[in-house]
Order: C-alpha cells, then sequence, then structure tokens
C-alpha cells in the first residue's frame, strides 16, 4: 500500500516540479519584455476565460470525478459525453452574448478593442472546457506519468510560443494571449489523440450509462453556483483592482500571483493525486481514517515552510522580475496563503464530498466571498494591490475553516486542529511584519525564528515524512 501511494504521487509531481521552473523562467521572461500593464491586460484575459469556462462547465467536471468509479470501463466514455452535452447547451448563448457585446468586454478588459482578440477569447474558452474534461480522464484513471508530461509540455509551450510570437509582435499583451491559445491547442490534440478510447464518436450515443445526463444535473447544478461564486471570491481581487486602481497595479499583483505559483503548483499536484486515493480508500474501508490524519499533518508542514521559505526569499526573487516590478514585494506575502489554505483545506475537507453533501460548498463559497468583497471594498481603493492580497489572503483562512468544520460533523476525523492553526497564525505574523517600514528586526531573522516554530510543532510529523514509506503504509 506505501509503495503504491509513493508512487502515484511521484508520478504525479514530477511534472509539476519541472513545470514550475519552466513557469519560473517564463515569469522573468515576460517581465523583462511587458510592462506591468500589459501585463495586467494579460492577466485580465486568462479571468474572463476562467470564469466562462465555469459556467460552461456547469460543475459536470464534478460530477464526471464523482461518478467516474461507479460506471462500469466500457461506459466510462458515455459518461464523458453526458457531461460533455450539458455544457454544449450553455456555450452556444454564451458564445452569442460575448459576439453581441464584445465592444464592451473588451474595452473593459484591455482598453483597448481587437476582432482578433475576441475570437481568440472564444476559441481560448472552447480549447480550456475540452482540455479540461481531457485532464481530468487522465487524472481518474490514475495515469500519473501522462498527467505529468501534460504539465510539462503545457508549460514548456507556453514558453516557447512567448518568445515566438514576441519576435513576431513585439512587447505587447497579446503575445501571453496567443501563446495560452496555441498551448492550449497542440496539448487538446494531445490529450484526444492518447485517450482516444474515452473520445471515439460512437461514445455520443451510448444509452447504458449508469449515470444519465438527468443525474449529472442533478448533481452538477447546485455545484455551479458555488464554483461560479467561488470563482468570483478568488477573481474579485483582480476586479476590484481594475476598477479602484490600474492596469499597472493590476500587473505588480498578477506577478507576484506568478511566484506564489510554486505554491499553486504544489496544490495542483497534491489535489490531483489526492482527489482519486480518497474516494478509492473510502470505498475500500470508510472507518479508517488514519491515512487522512497522516497526510493532512504532513501538507500542513510542508505547506506552511515553503511558505515560510518563499516569504523570507521575496526580495531577491521579485529583484529577478526586473526593476518595474519592486513593488510586487509587497503584494507578495498574503498571496501565499491561497495555495496554502486550500491545498490544507483539501485534507480536511473529505467529509462533504465523501456524503455528498456538495450544497455546503454553496453556503461556504458565499460567507468567503462576501468578506472578500467586503474587504477589497474597504482596502483596495486606499491601499491597492496591497489591500487587495490582505484581504484575500485572511479571506482563505476562513474558507478552510468553513470547509474543516463542517466536513468534520458527518466524517470525524482528528485532524489535530490546534497544530495547525498556532502554525497559521505564525505565518500571519510574519506576512503582516514583512509591512512594517522600519523593521527592528531583519525579516530574515523572523522568518528564521517562524521556520525553527513550526518545525518544532510539527517535529513528530517530520520524523514519519522522513521515513515516508512507513507512513504511507500506516
Amino acid at each position: 500500500m506505501g509503495n503504491k501511494y509513493l508512487r502515484k504521487f511521484i508520478s504525479f509531481s514530477y511534472g509539476s516540479i519541472f513545470g514550475t521552473g519552466i513557469a519560473f523562467i517564463t515569469t522573468l521572461i515576460t517581465t523583462r519584455i511587458l510592462k506591468p500593464e500589459e501585463f495586467g491586460k494579460a492577466s485580465m484575459f486568462i479571468l474572463f476565460v476562467s470564469l466562462s469556462m465555469i459556467l460552461v462547465v456547469f460543475g459536470t467536471d464534478r460530477a464526471f470525478v464523482r461518478f467516474f468509479y461507479e460506471e462500469k470501463e466500457e461506459k466510462r466514455g458515455g459518461l464523458l459525453y453526458n457531461c460533455l452535452k450539458i455544457s454544449s447547451v450553455i456555450l452556444i448563448p454564451l458564445i452569442v452574448t460575448v459576439i453581441l457585446i464584445r465592444k464592451k468586454i473588451l474595452l473593459f478588459l484591455f482598453s483597448d478593442y481587437s476582432t482578433l482578440i475576441i475570437i481568440g477569447l472564444i476559441v481560448a474558452i472552447i480549447l480550456q472546457i475540452i482540455y479540461r474534461f481531457g485532464t481530468l480522464v487522465v487524472r481518474m484513471q490514475q495515469k500519473g506519468n501522462t498527467f505529468s508530461l501534460l504539465e510539462i509540455l503545457n508549460k514548456s509551450f507556453v514558453l516557447i510560443f512567448l518568445i515566438l510570437f514576441y519576435f513576431l509582435i513585439g512587447s505587447t499583451y497579446e503575445i501571453l494571449i496567443y501563446s495560452t491559445i496555441f498551448t492550449y491547442a497542440v496539448l487538446v490534440l494531445f490529450l484526444i489523440f492518447s485517450q482516444r478510447n474515452f473520445w471515439k464518436p460512437r461514445n455520443i450515443k451510448e444509452i447504458n450509462v449508469v449515470h444519465s445526463k438527468k443525474d449529472i444535473f442533478t448533481y452538477s447544478y447546485p455545484l455551479v453556483f458555488t464554483t461560479a461564486i467561488m470563482w468570483v471570491f478568488e477573481g474579485f481581487d483582480k476586479f476590484a483592482i481594475r476598477l479602484w486602481a490600474d492596469l499597472s497595479e493590476l500587473g505588480l499583483y498578477s506577478a507576484a500571483f506568478k511566484i506564489v505559483g510554486v505554491l499553486t503548483i504544489m496544490k495542483v499536484a497534491f489535489t490531483t493525486f489526492w482527489t482519486p486515493v480518497v474516494y478509492e480508500t473510502f470505498q475500500n474501508n470508510p472507518k479508517d481514517t488514519e491515512l487522512y490524519v497522516t497526510v493532512s499533518k504532513i501538507v500542513s508542514f510542508i505547506m506552511i515552510f515553503v511558505a515560510i521559505t518563499i516569504i523570507m526569499m521575496k526580495d531577491f526573487i521579485i529583484m529577478l522580475l526586473g526593476s518595474d516590478y519592486q513593488e510586487a514585494s509587497l503584494i507578495l506575502p498574503f498571496l501565499v496563503f491561497i495555495p496554502v489554505m486550500y491545498t490544507i483545506s483539501e485534507t480536511t475537507v473529505i467529509g462533504i464530498n465523501l456524503y455528498k453533501k456538495v450544497k455546503w460548498h454553496l453556503l461556504i463559497a458565499s460567507i468567503t466571498c462576501i468578506v472578500n468583497i467586503i474587504g477589497n471594498w474597504i482596502l483596495v481603493p486606499e491601499y491597492g494591490a496591497i489591500g487587495a492580497s490582505i484581504t484575500t489572503g485572511l479571506s482563505f483562512i476562513i474558507f478552510f475553516s468553513l470547509r474543516t468544520y463542517i466536513s468534520l460533523y458527518y466524517y470525524k476525523v482528528n485532524y489535530n486542529l490546534i497544530k495547525i492553526y498556532i502554525s497559521i497564525i505564525i505565518l500571519v505574523g510574519l506576512a503582516s511584519y514583512t509591512l512594517i517600514l522600519d523593521q527592528p528586526v531583519s525579516e530574515q531573522i523572523v522568518g528564521l525564528i517562524a521556520m525553527f516554530l513550526i518545525t518544532v510543532i510539527y517535529y513528530k510529523d517530520i520524523t514519519d515524512l522522513v521515513n515516508i514509506r512507513n507512513l504511507l503504509k500506516k
């Protein structure tokens, strides 16, 4: 059992590790050739495409994951197309709406109008929907090596196309847009070819599927509201900066977000591996919670320790972005809470998902979204991107807490939350200290103290981590 989980995690993780390195190089190159304002415009494009994809998918991606193992293997292609049929019904009116109000959309996003960009928006939405389901097919089959290859190809193609379009077009936000579109196009072709048994046209007419379109819709519709609110929660900071600050501030914020991407990629690697493991473990032995406890402790320690390291090194890292992005150094510390709290919550939220109490996600998302909007409304006009980072970071602590305590109501697991909350307080203290202009002690020394305290708190769990094979055999 231990070797099985270890191999799975490694197969899903190495692509993220290499992808992180490539993405970091891409960020350094991008900030050297684009001004913060242009960087901000490109981030608005990605934000709009992400929102559109969420609306069109309509929660059917979560239904696909939940019903995958309940479906016969030969019928899973039919399940995939049943999900896509629901998405297609929403996609068409969305495209029509985008075309009808294209000028308003482009002027708000980029303060500019271009027919090619509106076409790019539509194409990017379609490609990202297919890519989303394509990667889910890989994940749920637990093909870690294929998933890692996708991660490496994704980051590599973005870098290659970015450089290519830079020489063709020059220093404009459009090079990031085109590099993203072409990357998705290549990867979608790869996914369809490599998982062609799922994408065969005959699966479109498959009628003997356990979970019909009605079942998928019934499970999905509460999730679409949850996902939409979650998107507002996670994306409102950027809209707030766009509304109450300017594109230059948004560019600085987006650059800091790219640095935090180191933790975000760790989040993706873990959740990709963890989701199918949770469902499989619960189905085999629902009363055994020891694996969940152990993984939660280890994930908490690693994420918080890496977050402290990033905060300590932030000035050096931001310096690599170029002189135009130095102000991003103050924005970065509170942004680390986004991937940290989300990843830890993935280990503690399992009760809601296992018992299919998905409507709780709507309440959780609504509460944290309201807190985030109010916080941004108060802080962004006065403090710009720094205010947005503080609000969003603290909102994710609330998000973690709500997910955890509601989950525990349905599925009792001893996560030792005291350790987690003491660690969160230490991380909040360090992030807050970096905002002090006249620091009596250097923030690197304060960071080392924070590292020492975290290590003391998780000392016993670190000894388990060193002997990871025995840990996973528990």
